[in-house]
């Protein structure tokens, strides 16, 4: 609705979002980011690596921040509003004390935050403003719970209602303030700040505690009201008709058309790490499908497109992602008979559609690419070094090969070469040398970086004096060659503290080739070689069709739903021929120019026969914490980790995963956000925001969760992509799936609904209740026949579940009686089934199926 204010204006009214019993005010006007990168004194830390994933990231707070937050609350911050004549409207140029953005309208698309969360490479003050009103219909005293990461100053009419600072690096903080609301218009402004540290949750939430309807009025320019909520409902309802594109175009689907008024929406696609692009496309009146691009021209990725439509001054955004997938480079791989063939072919897709970093510019040097590009490249990944960027650590390890292969190859300047040289001696190697930056050192991968840089760069220049510490090369070598000693005793002890991470192996494996080719000390060599090997057998033994389809220590939505981009999938490629070729280039240069060579008996994990079944049991991260279980077919795979911190909060672990084929997967997992294109960790559906219970037999996995009451998310959901099956069916609480001769069953105690508009439209199972219990049962044409005697022999299972005591018993009809609850013993037939004491090597069993 819209009704006409002041000064000719009309207004946008909006309901505010229900949360439980409560009103979230999410439609704002907002700036942009004012940033400002920031210096602080240089300082050590201390820390150890990977206790973070047990006890939180919190426990290393960056020095940096501390100086942050001491200036920021001795800080008085201005009434930035006072020199306003009127309450600002889309458009309208920003006045205060930082002037030069307009005023954005705010579509929350769902999202319970006014949020601009993003990846700052280097210590970043943010500040933002935000404005709304509120229509009360009488006046009153209102209780407002006000939720923040770093700081909020909020103003209701005039008066300062809070000025709520913890700036807890992505801890999210509430308080509930009082505040005076008129009948009628409240205006109500806010500034808020952070410092960014590389990920940053930049964000703030009210939430009105009281009975009053509550109107959100904001105003905007006379007779365009109508068409931006016309807008607003169309990408509201606008969506992918299938999470992959191969080989075509990439196309939007708009159920409700865009108003007349829009002509043209713009485009920036790509994501954080590798960089963005934009462009502009032109629509016809009542477009029914946006056609953003093409997948042969983006390469390999998991993209994020936010289409920006103006609406007149009105700018709308949202975000939407999909996984391209090339098909260009198809045909040779199927001619690549071995692994020559096969590293040529991969280093020239990544010279030709890798991301620009120094990997692949290597690459291009080593495939005769255009030489002023890759120069280009290499500068810019020289500048991410010098200013310490984090991830920095990821690319720097290329600058060894980069010297040794082409010093005195007359390619580059000397003044290039200096440059090169200045950037490995003046970088920071480890934490116990001073920085200002927000490197990250505490987790395995960044760590074994740091000391692979530290031993390459010490062997390069022995007698030349570092700059950050002040010490000499043969120093550095030194150090590095003792912290790479304990790195592998921990990680050939303990395996991979972020288990199976199909993001991580290959930033370890980047830095393993690096140590397997360079280093100098024989005993690393080795050490690097096996550690490899353990890779390949993590990866061989857990591949499906061709991508690593199990539980992950650490996940994000690119790698979980862009399985065809990811590293660990050319890897395989590379080194056996099953997955295919792609252009991630961070750990597939570095292999494709190692003599490394992968053992080829773990060959024989990749193709199953059609009565094999392979069940494989290991453990995995600090004193084992990490129980894997892992069966698989030719037809499917079901993959858990089993008991992991049941009820506590979660962070990035992907704890269930069942996958048909690379496209055809079924997981569940309780959203840690509402958003669906979040940039939380964890987030929609990476990770889980409380964990939940988990066991696995065979081709069984069964979840329970316990949600506490005051979370956000009072219900949990199942990734079930409709599009990719071949057929799929609902039975009361099961839904089933076929795809060929492969089957899948989902069941969820509390019941489900297939979302049916918007970004996950048909490809989501929302399960209400606090506490649920889900089961997932892979089966086979081989095991079952065909796919009706599946489902009702699945559905003879007869599941109950009491949510009380939280127990669920079902008569499973291979398995038997099966008896289980949360906390309690996991029987099969009278005999509890435990999940221990297999090593990180594990325990490895071909088995005939039963059925």
């Amino acid at each position: 609705m819209s009704d006409t204010t002041r000064s000719g204006m009309d207004t946008l009214n909006y309901k505010p979002m229900k949360l439980g019993h409560n009103q979230v005010i999410n439609h704002w006007m907002i700036s942009g980011i004012y940033t400002k990168p920031v210096a602080f004194v240089p300082t050590t830390m201390e820390g150890d690596i990977n206790d973070w994933l047990i006890d939180g990231f919190a426990i290393h707070e960056n020095p940096c921040r501390k100086e942050f937050v001491e200036h920021r609350r001795t800080r008085p911050l201005n009434r930035f509003f006072d020199q306003w004549s009127e309450f600002p409207s889309p458009g309208d140029d920003f006045v205060g004390e930082e002037n030069g953005m307009p005023w954005a309208l705010y579509s929350p698309w769902n999202n319970p935050r006014v949020e601009q969360s993003g990846f700052w490479f280097v210590p970043t003050h943010l500040r933002s403003y935000a404005a709304t009103r509120l229509i009360s219909p009488t006046a009153h005293t209102a209780s407002l719970r006000i939720k923040t990461y770093g700081s909020l100053t909020l103003w209701v009419n005039g008066e300062m209602v809070t000025d709520f600072a913890p700036l807890m690096r992505n801890k999210e903080q509430e308080i509930v303030i009082k505040a005076e609301l008129v009948a009628g218009i409240n205006e109500i402004y806010a500034c808020w700040e952070d410092l960014a540290e590389r990920d940053t949750m930049y964000a703030f939430a009210v939430e009105y505690l009281g009975d009053e309807e509550l109107v959100i009025s904001l105003p905007i320019a006379p007779h365009l009201a109508e068409s931006v909520k016309s807008a607003e409902k169309a990408l509201e309802q606008a969506y992918f008709p299938s999470d992959l594109f191969r080989g075509e175009q990439i196309k939007l689907k708009l159920p409700l058309p865009l108003p007349d008024i829009v002509r043209e929406v713009d485009i920036q696609y790509g994501n954080f790490f590798d960089g963005t692009e934009n462009k502009t496309i032109h629509i016809a009146e009542k477009e029914t499908d946006l056609v953003l691009a093409h997948t042969n021209q983006l390469g390999h990725h998991y993209v994020y497109f936010t289409l920006a439509i103006s609406v007149s001054n009105v700018v709308l955004t949202k975000k939407f992602g999909c996984q391209s997938y090339d098909t260009s480079y198809d045909e040779a791989a199927q001619q690549a008979a071995d692994i020559e063939a096969r590293k040529s072919l991969a280093l020239r897709c990544i010279a030709e559609k890798g991301s620009p970093n120094i990997h692949k510019a290597i690459a291009m040097l080593k495939t005769g690419g255009n030489l002023q590009e890759a120069e280009n490249i290499l500068l810019e990944g020289v500048e991410g070094i010098e200013q310490r960027k984090d991830c920095s650590d990821f690319y720097l390890v290329g600058l060894f090969r980069l010297w040794r292969d082409e010093r005195n190859s007359g390619l580059f300047s000397e003044s290039f070469w200096d440059r090169v040289k200045a950037s490995i001696l003046g970088y920071r190697y480890w934490i116990d040398e001073p920085g200002d930056d927000v490197m990250w050192f505490f987790s395995e991968n960044h760590a074994l970086l740091f000391h692979t840089n530290e031993l390459l760069a010490g062997q390069l220049f022995g007698d030349e004096m570092f700059s950050n510490s002040g010490e000499s090369g043969e120093v550095h070598r030194q150090k590095a060659e003792q912290r790479l000693a304990l790195w592998f005793e921990r990680f050939l002890d303990e395996g991979l503290a972020e288990w199976n991470s199909s993001a991580y192996i290959p930033i370890d494996a980047v830095g393993l080739l690096h140590i397997y080719e360079f280093a100098h000390n024989e005993q690393l060599r080795q050490q690097a070689k096996k550690a490899m090997d353990l890779l390949f057998y993590y990866i061989t033994v857990q591949m499906h069709q061709g991508v690593l389809s199990t539980t992950f220590g650490r996940s994000y939505e690119k790698e979980l739903l862009g399985g065809y981009a990811a590293g660990t999938t050319s890897m395989c490629w590379i080194a056996y021929g099953v997955g295919n070729v792609n252009n991630y280039s961070i750990s597939n240069v570095a292999l494709s120019l190692s003599d490394y060579s992968p053992p080829a008996a773990y060959q024989e994990h990749l193709l199953l026969g059609e009565k094999q079944q392979l069940v494989f049991a290991n453990q995995q991260g600090k004193g084992g914490y990490a129980k894997l279980y892992h069966c698989r077919t030719r037809e499917y795979s079901l993959s858990s980790i089993i008991r992991f911190r049941p009820g506590k909060p979660g962070y990035q672990e992907h704890v269930q995963h069942l996958s048909l084929s690379p496209e055809a997967l079924i997981w569940v997992n309780h959203p840690a956000e509402i958003y669906k294109h979040g940039d939380g960790r964890p987030c929609f559906w990476a990770g889980n925001g409380i964990l939940p219970d988990v066991v696995q037999h065979e081709g069984i996995a069964l979840m329970m969760f316990d949600i506490p009451a005051d979370n956000n998310s009072d219900w949990t959901h199942a990734y079930f992509p409709t599009h990719s099956f071949t057929e799929w069916v609902r039975h009361e609480n099961w839904h089933f799936a076929r795809l060929d001769e492969g089957y899948a069953a989902i069941y969820a105690a509390n019941g489900t609904s297939m979302e049916s508009s918007g970004v996950t439209r048909e490809r989501e199972l929302i399960s209400p209740g606090l506490r649920n219990a889900w089961i997932i049962r892979a089966g086979s044409e081989q095991q079952f026949g065909s796919f009706d005697a599946f489902i009702n022999q699945v559905r003879s299972a007869s599941p109950q579940f009491d949510n009380q005591a939280l127990t669920l018993t079902l008569t499973d009809p291979v398995y038997g009686p099966i008896q289980w609850g949360m906390n309690k013993p996991f029987l099969i037939k009278e005999e509890e089934i435990i999940h221990e004491g297999y090593g990180v090597k594990g325990q490895l069993k071909l088995l005939d199926m039963e059925r």
